[in-house]
């Protein structure tokens, strides 16, 4: 049983208003064609008008002259709005006004003959698919018009400045918030360069990163930039525009600003402080070197001593200060998923892979990435950090194509690398790579110089976290008892010990809840060092003045009561505190 389901019979409406004429057509189309056919007549316009009034047919064939009227008149429904695929009769010497009629829209025309009428399905075919043609052009065109005015209604009312450049990377279209951004008609960007809007080193970002994108690569980043006076942060999108060849034309960027959500979550630059430790001012000294650098630079130094600080210190203070800085701490990660934090992912790379994620290097273009313990991260991830830093580029996991970043790397670690190498947990390579440049970052105990700096600085950014009115005063027993204390933690137990004392001040006096060494079982503890040239008195003064300044911080400062507790005259109490040069500058009792 044949089970094809038939197509309908094309419907063929034929304007004649001779009947012989018109049975001779009829016949060609019933008589020897594999195509069915359904074929009306109609003797005028009137008739063929009644017709179309009820049905659409496929095609229509008209003589030129009819007795109402030409058979061109049949060319659009305007009732209906309507095309009508059309072909011509013409009797001899009317070729001309069947080529007018052409151009009008007519299909195709025939001269009347039996000739013609006989091969008239042949000239229906190929009618028709003229008419296919026209139709998927038409069709195609209007598309094209639909899609461009809707680009074109998204183009002038995104939020976002959205501009379009050339292969010269001149301005060719921009849009009306990329005009209020510069406060700027079109006309007088349309044309301009990066140059004519930016201050140099701005516009050299600009131009550096557009050329990549001029060479096939797709670009998403953050940058800086100073806009009629102001700082604003933007995240960008820029994609290359290719032509019907695919050759690169030009660029299409968006560009969203992103100044207030950077104001609300990013840290605050680290400033540069006037530290008195010959330590710390080489220390900076050398960072300030490094960075107006581009190299890889490796911090090394005891956990809290402040690596991850400067290392912000660093990008502010470089030529990237513009770019997004991120940081990572490869201690924190889990192995199976640093490389994909570090390098992103394709979709379906491992499970639960369910779209593309950019790892940070990739997020940090233009900017700093900090590896904070990178001696943590495991040999093979080792090994493509190797390769990154050889190539700047990599391949995303689960990926093939190759993504190259132009981010800047500085790695931390509180380990000794080089014996990390020896005992074969780290590459030697990368070691090397690494080492570029590489600064130290002396632990707290070899700076206690700069404590009355990076207490002020700590106190101020706690009490601003915290929402308090007021911040403590800072006075020297403070600094005094902080400098007695060996800091195991550096600058991080710095910053705990004096956050917890913030949070259990009630206002009032201020007290340093200091941490209280392993097995000290709460009790006071001094450690005396012998200075040449210093006598057993001198050692023992020291020793009861420190007696007396533990016996006021015990007390909270109040001197009638630590004199008690030591049972002690007041003023053999002050006597003693003055061997330590305390002075009872405080509150009274």
């Amino acid at each position: 049983m044949d089970t094809r389901v038939q197509r309908p019979p094309l419907r063929i409406l034929v304007v004649e208003d001779e009947d012989a004429h018109a049975e001779l057509i009829c016949r060609a189309f019933e008589e020897g064609n594999a195509e069915r056919y359904e074929v009306t007549v109609a003797r005028n316009l009137r008739e063929a008008r009644e017709y179309l009034d009820r049905a659409v047919p496929d095609l229509v064939i008209a003589d030129l002259l009819v007795p109402d009227g030409k058979g061109t008149e049949l060319l659009w429904d305007k009732e209906r709005e309507r095309r009508i695929p059309l072909v011509i009769m013409t009797s001899h010497g009317d070729e001309a006004a069947a080529v007018e009629a052409m151009r009008a829209g007519a299909l195709d025309y025939v001269v009347k003959s039996d000739f013609s009428f006989l091969e008239m399905p042949r000239t229906v075919a190929r009618a028709l698919r003229e008419w296919g043609h026209i139709a998927e052009r038409r069709n195609a065109e209007d598309a094209l018009k639909e899609s461009e005015e809707r680009f074109r209604a998204v183009f002038e009312s995104a939020e976002e400045c959205i501009y379009i450049t050339d292969r010269s990377l001149a301005y060719t279209h921009v849009n009306a918030a990329t005009c209020k951004l510069h406060g700027l008609p079109a006309s007088r960007i349309v044309g301009k360069h990066a140059e004519d809007l930016y201050d140099e080193e701005t516009a050299k970002q600009l131009n550096d990163r557009e050329a990549r994108v001029l060479t096939g690569e797709s670009l998403e980043v953050e940058q800086i930039r100073y806009v009629r006076g102001s700082s604003m942060a933007f995240h960008d999108t820029l994609v290359p525009l290719r032509n019907r060849d695919r050759d690169i034309i030009g660029i299409c960027c968006i560009s969203r600003n992103i100044t207030e959500r950077k104001k609300v979550t990013s840290e605050a630059p680290v400033g540069v402080l006037d530290y008195p430790s010959e330590t710390m001012r080489a220390t900076l000294g050398k960072a300030l070197i490094a960075a107006r650098t581009d190299s890889t630079i490796l911090l090394q130094g005891e956990s809290g001593s402040g690596k991850d600080y400067l290392a912000r210190w660093l990008h502010d203070h470089s030529r990237r200060a513009n770019g997004p800085f991120f940081s990572i701490n490869c201690a924190a990660l889990p192995a199976e998923l640093a490389e994909s934090e570090l390098f992103g992912h394709e979709r379906g790379a491992f499970t639960g892979a369910a779209g593309l994620k950019k790892g940070l290097l990739e997020l940090a273009e233009g900017g700093t990435i900090l590896l904070n313990e990178i001696g943590e991260l495991d040999l093979p991830l080792q090994a493509k950090l190797l390769t990154f830093l050889d190539t700047q580029s990599f391949v995303r996991v689960g990926g093939e194509r190759q993504i190259r970043v132009n981010a800047r790397l500085i790695a931390a670690t509180h380990r000794d690398l080089e014996e990390e190498v020896d005992k074969a947990r780290f590459l030697e390579p990368l070691f090397y790579r690494l080492s570029v440049f590489p600064i130290r970052v002396p632990p707290l105990r070899e700076r206690l110089e700069d404590l009355p700096a990076l207490v002020e600085e700590i106190v101020a950014k706690l009490a601003a976290e915290m929402q308090l009115t007021v911040a403590p005063r800072i006075g020297t027993r403070h600094v005094e008892a902080l400098s007695r204390y060996h800091w195991p933690g550096n600058v991080r137990e710095l910053r705990n010990v004096l956050e917890r004392s913030l949070i259990l001040w009630e206002g009032g006096g201020f007290n340093i809840v200091m941490p209280v060494p392993k097995g000290a079982n709460n009790e006071w503890a001094y450690t005396i060092r012998y200075v040449p040239g210093k006598t057993i008195r001198d050692c023992t003064d020291e020793l009861q003045g420190f007696l007396c300044a533990a016996a006021l911080d015990t007390c909270r400062g109040n001197k009638k009561e630590a004199a008690r507790l030591l049972d002690l005259s007041r003023d053999a109490f002050y006597r003693y505190l003055k061997k330590i040069q305390r002075s009872p500058e405080n509150k009274t009792h």
